[in-house]
């Protein structure tokens, strides 16, 4: 299996290094120490956070265990169904999936809830989320609801945990949108809301990367609401989707300022 293959290999890094005590990896790892043994015992896969931390105080090699967690990671969803998404179906061997409506939607929902550490995510849409799961099928309205619905409480469950969030305001409705999640998110250390100056009026690609690693990419269907997307579980995708979000928040403005600007 390949968890337990994981546990071993990390077993036998833990062993090389003279064992560092478990209460010195949980605090690198940010987690507790039932977790690191949990994850040492082959229990729970770790996060690639907690595998580079575990790595680093191993002074093992960071890029040749990035490598390994994440072969095991594609395997791991190459065999099981995503997690908490019903009967979507189980994921291709793939790094590249294409994933549908309510698929799409439940397994970014299973995504917030297995990530550990760190959200980033666009909404560059001109009509805000309530409008697009009204207009979708039940279903997928629904999936789109639990998303939504996810992420703000997940920040909240640990303060080594955060969002990064890219919007544009193009017009009064999704004006509207932006006063209401700024004051949903004022009150949350973790949630950082940028806004961008978007003139097209169109949705572009948007996108959500989950602990560095699982990306994905969410599209309109022509004209229709419907929304369709892809999940890549690559390295070299990744970094490259990093740089791309980390040049668009470099060019944001933070939604505080924004709004107080126009009420200025």
């Amino acid at each position: 299996m390949p968890v337990e293959r994981f546990a071993l290999e990390l077993r036998e890094l833990h062993r090389d290094a003279g064992k560092p005590k478990q209460q010195l990896l949980a605090a690198a790892m940010h987690c507790s120490h039932a977790t690191v043994s949990a994850i040492l015992n082959g229990h729970r896969f770790p996060s690639w956070f907690q595998t580079e931390a575990f790595v680093r105080a191993c002074r093992g090699d960071v890029d040749a265990w990035r490598y390994k967690w994440t072969e095991t990671d594609r395997e791991i969803n190459a065999d099981l169904p995503v997690p908490g998404a019903g009967d979507v179906p189980a994921t291709s061997r793939s790094a590249v999936r294409h994933l549908t409506g309510r698929e799409f939607y439940l397994a970014l929902a299973a995504e917030v809830r297995r990530t550990e550490h760190r959200i980033l995510t666009t909404y560059i849409r001109t009509t805000p989320p309530h409008y697009f799961a009204g207009f979708t099928d039940q279903e997928t309205g629904r999936a789109a609801n639990e998303y939504f619905n996810a992420i703000p409480s997940w920040v909240t469950l640990s303060e080594s945990r955060s969002v990064r969030r890219l919007v544009c305001l193009p017009n009064a409705e999704m004006l509207d949108w932006g006063q209401e999640v700024r004051r949903q998110t004022q009150k949350i250390p973790g949630y950082e809301v940028r806004v961008l100056d978007w003139q097209i009026n169109a949705d572009p690609v948007n996108i959500a990367i989950f602990d560095d690693t699982s990306v994905f990419l969410a599209f309109d269907a022509g004209a229709s609401p419907r929304m369709g997307g892809f999940r890549i579980d690559d390295q070299e995708f990744a970094r490259g989707a990093i740089g791309y979000f980390s040049r668009l928040w470099s060019s944001g403005i933070r939604l505080a300022d924004h709004l107080a600007s126009l009420s200025g």
